[in-house]
């Protein structure tokens, strides 16, 4: 399909009645077919087979890339751009849905940076989704991934060359097999046969989708951390979604593991006060006994809000992992709104403090 500018792979099944959708965005290197799967898979070793269970809809959209499909390339794709795609793309086909807004944006790894630009756009154009997923993902803050004085290697087009195998540079492509043969042998079978996920996963990206101050090779230009910031938008924080994350556990993916938890939740915690708590009344009208409950539930955020699933950076890749995945993924999607309507009870009361009388 063609949006905005710039064309995308859609996969798209509608939901059940007025079960929410959700809008699955892949990571860099990836097409979105990590969430439904490729001709002759196992449909339940994927996203896509345990939310149509539910009656869930799902989504899928791929970024240009260096894939056959597309007839040419675009390294000059931002974020912004990304955002701007997705959500021209969301708002044309679930216009004609029942529930249109229920939306859930779910993101693994790079996906994390586009999180913003596309929970505001869907706002603007009247779908507000209900929170952005977090697979593994980075959030739009900079500096969570290596960046290199030499530059990140590209392809000829301009593409970031994530099968570059470089002195000093991560052996992503080697990596990535090394996981999804981890979940085959979680699952006790093959999910992604090497040859067709070379072939039919696995693409190069328009480098500054990866949100990072960097030398780009290409152009022989760099992009700022003050840049990188305004197009992430990271410090804008009440124009960021409540975010649900689904962390992995094993220390192959160890800083999603060990960090994801408390890196979304503090844009959490500085979203829901931005929107929530600063606009409200006056804090220190509330009786100590509320003001206690909001504190108390601001503490206990990052948990409420983090599920985790066994495997590395593909967890939600074969039965098992993909199962686990949709039952966190519509778990948090009912735990985001819960924690909304909470906080808002608790600024909606208007009792009189001891003090006060």
């Amino acid at each position: 399909m063609n949006a905005d500018t710039f064309p995308a792979i859609v996969f798209w099944r509608p939901p059940a009645g007025t079960n929410p959708t959700v809008v699955f965005l892949p990571g860099g290197g990836h097409l979105a077919r990590v969430a439904y799967g490729h001709p002759g898979a196992n449909p339940r070793d994927f996203l896509d087979f345990w939310l149509r269970e539910l009656g869930w809809g799902l989504l899928a959209i791929s970024y240009p890339s260096d894939h056959p499909v597309f007839p040419r390339c675009y390294p000059e794709m931002t974020v912004s751009d990304w955002g701007a795609s997705v959500t021209a793309i969301t708002l044309g086909l679930l216009a004609t849905c029942p529930a249109p807004s229920r939306i859930v944006v779910a993101g693994w790894s790079m996906a994390g940076r586009v999180a913003r630009s596309v929970f505001r756009g869907l706002t603007e154009g009247g779908m507000p989704p209900i929170g952005f997923i977090s697979l593994a993902a980075s959030a739009p803050l900079p500096g969570l991934v290596p960046i290199f004085e030499s530059g990140e290697p590209v392809t000829e087009a301009g593409l970031w060359d994530l099968s570059a195998d470089e002195p000093g540079l991560p052996r992503r492509h080697a990596n990535w097999c090394a996981e999804l043969a981890a979940q085959s042998a979680d699952n006790d079978r093959v999910i992604i046969p090497k040859d067709v996920y070379e072939r039919d996963y696995r693409a190069n990206t328009p480098l500054l989708l990866r949100g990072e101050p960097q030398f780009l090779r290409s152009r022989r230009a760099c992009i700022s951390l003050a840049e990188v910031t305004d197009e992430l938008g990271t410090f804008d924080f009440g124009s960021h979604p409540l975010t649900g994350v689904i962390a992995p556990t094993r220390p192959s993916d160890a800083r999603h593991a060990l960090t994801d938890s408390l890196t979304w939740g503090f844009l959490n915690a500085q979203q829901v006060f931005d929107r929530q708590v600063r606009g409200g009344r006056e804090l220190s009208a509330l009786c100590p006994q509320l003001w206690e409950q909001l504190r108390i539930l601001m503490l206990d955020l990052p948990r409420r809000l983090t599920r985790t699933v066994s495997g590395g950076h593909f967890f939600f890749v074969g039965e098992r992992g993909a199962e686990a995945t949709v039952s966190h993924l519509t778990n948090l999607a009912t735990e985001i709104v819960s924690f909304q309507d909470e906080v808002s009870d608790i600024l909606g009361h208007h009792p009189i403090s001891v003090s006060d009388a």
